[in-house]
C-alpha cells in the first residue's frame, strides 16, 4: 500500500511491541508486576518471531522500573540491540 510505512494496525514489532504492550500502565512496577500483568501477552520483537513478555521481562536486569522507558531500555539492551 503507498504511502504506508511500518507494520499494519495491531502488528508492532521491536521497541513498538513492548510500548503496545504496557501501553495504559502505571509506573513504578516491579518486574513480577509487569509479568502478572502482561507476561502472557504475545509480541514479535523481531517480525516473524513471537515471543511471550514473560520471556522477555524473564531475561532484564532490573526489578523495578520507574516509567516505560525504563523498561524498553532494559528491553533493547537485553535483546542485542534489535530495537
Amino acid at each position: 500500500m503507498e504511502g504506508r510505512r511500518g507494520p499494519g494496525k495491531g502488528h508492532a514489532f521491536g521497541a513498538a511491541a513492548i510500548t503496545h504492550a504496557i501501553k495504559g500502565m502505571d509506573f513504578p512496577k516491579s518486574k513480577q508486576e509487569l509479568i502478572n500483568e502482561v507476561g502472557n501477552e504475545e509480541v514479535e520483537f523481531e517480525k516473524g518471531q513471537p515471543m511471550k513478555m514473560r520471556d522477555i521481562l524473564e531475561m532484564l536486569p532490573s526489578d523495578e522500573y520507574n516509567s516505560p522507558a525504563d523498561l524498553e531500555h532494559d528491553v533493547h539492551e537485553a535483546m542485542g540491540k534489535a530495537a
